[in-house]
């Protein structure tokens, strides 16, 4: 959906005054990940309450900012309740979730009469009890509030979309990018929409149509020649032809084992239930029809390191099955092992997360040669630590600042860090797993990838923009918190039959 300044401008002048409650609270879960983050982790990212969550989205790239800065433009007088934004992970502790919860529905409650809601989330989110916290928000928000105050949510394209969410939010607009470069342009449609919403220019409605299939991440990039790609610019002519206010699209977090997961076409109409329904279904249908296209090839990791000494160049080494960005522990020794066994003296790099290894190298400090036993410090159903000599050549405090993405501007905490030498192969290892860019997080603790002739990354997409001539990539895949293969997971409570563990012509309808 394109966001228009000067519709802001003008519907502002009806606006003034009106009052729009601003939340919002973020989180990415994973049914195969072990991480559990509690209220010290959301901490760590931020916890904003008041006029704190405005200042803090401020200058930001994130949908937060985005909605904040087009609510302003539009007149509306803003009411900022309670915003925290997590990374990716396990799932969240139901006790902060509950907490989270209240802030977020009590505070908004509390304000009393309001013309508009705006919230903030990833639409992901899972707890070891609640398995649509987001729906629980919104079905809790609008117990409170009434059917008739719209509410506007931005949501990431991998979200998880409910039912209950469709009912009861007027507006839910996702990223439109993979990798994310949109989600301040995203947070920036809900808003011009719910503003729309408010000034009644428009009655809008939201249906979803899903599909009982779940697509491999790694093949859904939005950049040319891609199949995603594909999806965006479909959406983009509808929303240009009239059929809908906005149309989105969501490949959907794979990794989350629930019956009713799947792909999801969702579209906002003016209300026209039907027209609605029409184009989520059609943008439903454009990615089934594309469904194998997101499956790309990968190797096991011993295979990729001896494939990229052959290749001229830097070769990123891809360690999907251990993305942190997608959940995972971000401990998984696998890749190292085949580094130290078949390129030792290749200059290389590589991020690995293992608090007790940081330490350990702290206590013997820079210059120090010790045997370390590095990785599966969390997760150990497929791995155990694996055993190296190395020196450490650096110590350093892990925290960075992100040069782009939905959280550009915002600084990364990867706790106390430190560079290991092993031969060529410089090992960072960090006390928290942190969602990675492009190669911040390495620069910041004196590597830099320009000398490396092999270089890992625990990230699914943000990679991509390191792609430049001269450097190529290679996918891993294998057994972690982020497989590739779906169809090998054990799944304890998919429901059956879903692509692609059935691979049959016909969708599966799920309840939309």
């Amino acid at each position: 959906m394109a966001h228009d300044v000067a519709a802001d401008t003008a519907i502002g002048a009806a606006l003034s005054g009106m009052r729009v409650a601003i939340a919002g609270l973020e989180y990415e879960g994973n049914s195969l990940s072990l991480r559990v983050e509690r209220r010290a982790d959301f901490e760590r990212m931020g916890i904003c309450e008041g006029a704190g969550l405005l200042r803090a989205a401020e200058g930001k790239q994130l949908a937060l900012a985005g909605a904040i800065e087009t609510l302003r433009a539009g007149g509306a007088t803003l009411c900022p309740v309670y915003w925290t934004k997590g990374g990716a992970g396990g799932h969240v502790e139901d006790s902060f979730f509950t907490e989270a919860m209240a802030c977020i529905v009590d505070g908004i409650a509390a304000l009393g009469a309001l013309d508009g809601v705006y919230l903030a989330m990833h639409g992901a989110m899972i707890c070891a009890v609640e398995k649509d916290p987001e729906g629980a928000v919104l079905a809790a928000l609008r117990a409170r509030i009434g059917p008739d105050v719209p509410v506007a949510v931005s949501l990431d394209l991998h979200a998880h979309v409910t039912p209950r969410m469709a009912a009861c939010a007027h507006i839910i607009v996702g990223y439109e990018t993979y990798p994310h470069v949109d989600a301040h342009r995203t947070g920036a449609c809900a808003a011009t929409l719910l503003l729309r919403a408010m000034r009644g220019q428009i009655r809008p409605v939201t249906r979803i149509r899903r599909y009982n299939a779940i697509l491999p991440v790694l093949g859904g990039a939005t950049t040319e020649g891609e199949p995603m790609a594909e999806v965006a610019a479909q959406a983009r002519a509808m929303e240009a032809a009239g059929r809908a206010l906005s149309v989105s699209y969501f490949p959907v977090q794979p990794w989350l084992d629930m019956a009713d997961v799947g792909i999801a076409g969702l579209a906002v109409a003016d209300a026209d239930a039907a027209a609605a329904d029409a184009a989520a279904q059609e943008i439903l249908d454009a990615m089934w029809a594309r469904r194998y296209a997101f499956e790309l090839p990968a190797m096991t990791p011993a295979e990729a390191v001896r494939a990229a000494l052959l290749r001229e160049g830097r070769v990123l080494l891809i360690d999907a099955p251990d993305a942190i960005g997608g959940g995972a522990s971000g401990d998984a020794p696998a890749l190292l092992a085949a580094l130290l066994a078949h390129a030792p003296q290749v200059p290389s790099a590589l991020c690995i997360v293992d608090p007790a290894a940081a330490q350990q190298a702290a206590a013997l400090g820079t210059g120090a040669q010790a045997e370390f036993a590095i990785g599966a410090w969390q997760d150990q159903r497929w791995f155990t630590p694996l055993k190296v000599h190395a020196t450490v050549e650096r110590l350093c405090d892990g925290e960075f600042v992100f040069r782009g993405g939905p959280v550009a501007g915002a600084t990364g905490r990867l706790g106390p860090s430190a560079v290991l030498r092993a031969g060529e192969v410089r090992i960072l290892v960090t006390s928290h797993a942190v969602y990675e860019h492009m190669d911040e997080h390495y620069a910041a603790c004196g590597i830099d990838i320009a000398a490396c002739r092999l270089v890992s990354f625990k990230n699914l997409m943000n990679y991509r923009k390191l792609i430049a001539p001269g450097t190529s990539w290679i996918a891993l895949h294998g057994p972690g918190g982020t497989p590739l293969r779906l169809q090998d997971v054990a799944w304890q409570h998919r429901r059956r039959p879903f692509w692609p563990a059935d691979d049959t012509p016909a969708p599966f309808p799920l309840p939309g």
